[in-house]
C-alpha cells in the first residue's frame, strides 16, 4: 500500500511541546484515556442507553457511532498517513494504538488521518446532546473531546490535524443523522441506506479493518430493522427493569464480544462475525425477553 507523509510544522511543534513540558501524571492520564474511549466500551455505553433507558437516544448514538466509524476508516485506509512518531525522530510513541504491538506495523496499528478516539469521544460526549438540542450539555462535551484530542497528540500517536478530521467527520455525522431523523419517518429507509452505501464503499476500498467497519454497521441497521418490524420494545418501566435489563446486557455483551472471540480465534472473520452478528443478536434478539422480564417485576 502507498503511504503518505505530510504535516504543518506548528503540528510538530506542538507535540514536541506536550511531550516535554506536560508532568509525568499528565501523560498517564493520556494512556487512562486510551485504554477507556475504545470501539467496545463505547458501544457498551450506547447499547445500554438503548436497552435499559432511552431506545430512541440509544439508537442514535449507536448509528451516528457506526457511520462516523466506517467513514473514518475508508479515509484512514484511502489516505494512509503515518503516525507522526514514525515521520519525525523526536516525537516518542508514548501509548501505541495496539499496545502490545510494533507500533511501526501499521496494519495492526492503523494509520493516523483521522483520529478515531476523538471521532468516539465526539460521539460519546455530543452525539445526545446535539440530538435532544441541549446546547448547555454540547458546550461541556466539547470539553471532554478537546481533552480526548489533546492526549492523542500528547501521546505521539496523532497529528493535531487528524484529531480536528476526525472531530469534522463525526460532528458531521451526528448532524445530517439529526436532520434526517427529524424528516424520515419509516427509518427502514435510512438503515437500509446506511446498508447499502457502506456495502458500496468496499468496492473503492476492500481493506479488511474498513469491512470490519461495515460488519459494525450491518449489524447496527439490520438490528435495528428486525427490531422495529418484530420486536419493538418499549423503555423500561422502572428501575428495577432498567437495572435487569443492563445487567442482563453486561453479561451478555461479556459473553459474545469477550469471551466468544477468545473462543473461536481472533481471526478477521471472527472479528467481522463479532462485528455484525453478535451486534445484531444484542439489538434485535436480547430485547424479545424484555417482555418476560418487564411482566415478572
Amino acid at each position: 500500500m502507498f503511504e503518505t507523509v505530510f504535516y504543518f510544522p506548528w503540528e510538530v511543534s506542538l507535540i514536541l511541546f506536550m511531550q516535554s513540558s506536560l508532568p509525568g501524571f499528565v501523560l498517564r492520564f493520556f494512556e487512562i484515556i486510551a485504554d477507556v474511549i475504545t470501539k467496545n466500551v463505547i458501544a457498551l455505553i450506547f447499547i445500554s442507553i438503548y436497552l435499559a433507558y432511552n431506545k430512541d437516544w440509544g439508537k442514535f448514538t449507536l448509528l451516528s457511532l457506526g457511520v462516523a466509524g466506517v467513514c473514518c476508516e475508508f479515509v484512514k485506509v484511502t489516505v494512509a498517513r503515518l503516525r507522526p512518531y514514525a515521520v519525525v525522530d523526536k516525537i516518542k510513541c508514548i501509548h501505541a494504538n495496539v499496545p502490545d504491538q510494533n507500533p511501526l506495523n501499521f496494519k495492526i496499528q492503523g494509520y493516523s488521518l483521522p483520529s478515531g478516539h476523538t471521532m468516539m469521544a465526539t460521539n460519546l460526549f455530543l452525539a445526545i446532546p446535539i440530538y435532544v438540542r441541549n446546547y448547555l450539555y454540547v458546550v461541556v462535551g466539547m470539553i471532554g473531546v478537546l481533552i480526548v484530542a489533546l492526549s492523542r497528540v500528547g501521546l505521539g500517536v496523532h497529528f493535531p490535524s487528524d484529531t480536528i478530521v476526525g472531530f469534522i467527520i463525526a460532528l458531521a455525522i451526528i448532524l445530517i443523522l439529526s436532520r434526517i431523523f427529524d424528516i424520515i419517518e419509516n427509518r427502514a429507509y435510512i438503515y437500509l441506506g446506511i446498508v447499502a452505501l457502506s456495502l458500496v464503499g468496499i468496492v473503492f476500498c476492500p481493506a479488511i479493518s474498513y469491512i470490519k467497519y461495515v460488519a459494525l454497521a450491518l449489524g447496527i441497521s439490520l438490528g435495528f430493522l428486525v427490531e422495529e418490524k418484530y420486536v419493538n420494545f418499549e423503555n423500561p418501566k422502572s428501575r428495577r427493569d432498567a437495572i435487569v435489563r443492563l445487567v442482563g446486557a453486561i453479561i451478555l455483551f461479556v459473553l459474545l464480544f469477550v469471551l466468544f472471540p477468545k473462543i473461536a480465534g481472533n481471526s478477521d472473520l471472527v472479528k467481522c462475525i463479532v462485528h455484525s452478528l453478535c451486534t445484531f443478536i444484542m439489538l434485535a434478539i436480547y430485547p424479545l425477553a424484555f417482555k418476560k422480564i418487564d411482566k415478572d417485576g
